[in-house]
């Protein structure tokens, strides 16, 4: 058996990292992280290993978000602040309820749309709120 051959394919984890505030030095944070989290699990890191953030925190690091009531003002700027539809929303992804609160912030009446029984990425709809 040759020694380079490959046995083990991607291999993916998740390291649990401070709360990430504006201003913070992204890179400083994260290479700690993962270098204690490697020394604490017992993994190594290696040549061509790939490190990945999220994008929503790089967007906190920049101070790039918006608040509920900017997502209010711009959808009252944009669409009038009336009635509304949200048509099939993916309920999965976790900033939708932010969204939905500034969403209704800005206009008198919101008409939301549910699939049924799941959304395309197979999450079971659920009252939000």
């Amino acid at each position: 058996m040759n020694n380079k051959e490959r046995r083990v394919g991607t291999v993916s984890r998740g390291i649990r990292c401070p709360i990430i505030r504006q201003g913070d030095d992204l890179s400083e944070i994260v290479t700690n992280s993962v270098l204690e989290a490697a020394e604490y699990e017992g993994f190594s890191i290696r040549d061509r290993d790939v490190i990945a953030v999220t994008e929503s925190i790089v967007a906190r690091a920049q101070g790039n978000y918006c608040s509920v009531d900017d997502i209010a003002d711009d959808v009252k700027a944009k669409l009038g602040g009336g009635t509304i539809g949200v048509i099939f929303p993916i309920l999965s992804r976790n900033r939708f309820a932010i969204c939905l609160r500034g969403i209704a912030k800005g206009v008198k009446k919101v008409v939301l749309m549910l699939s049924y029984p799941s959304d395309e990425v197979g999450s079971i709809p659920t009252a939000m709120f």
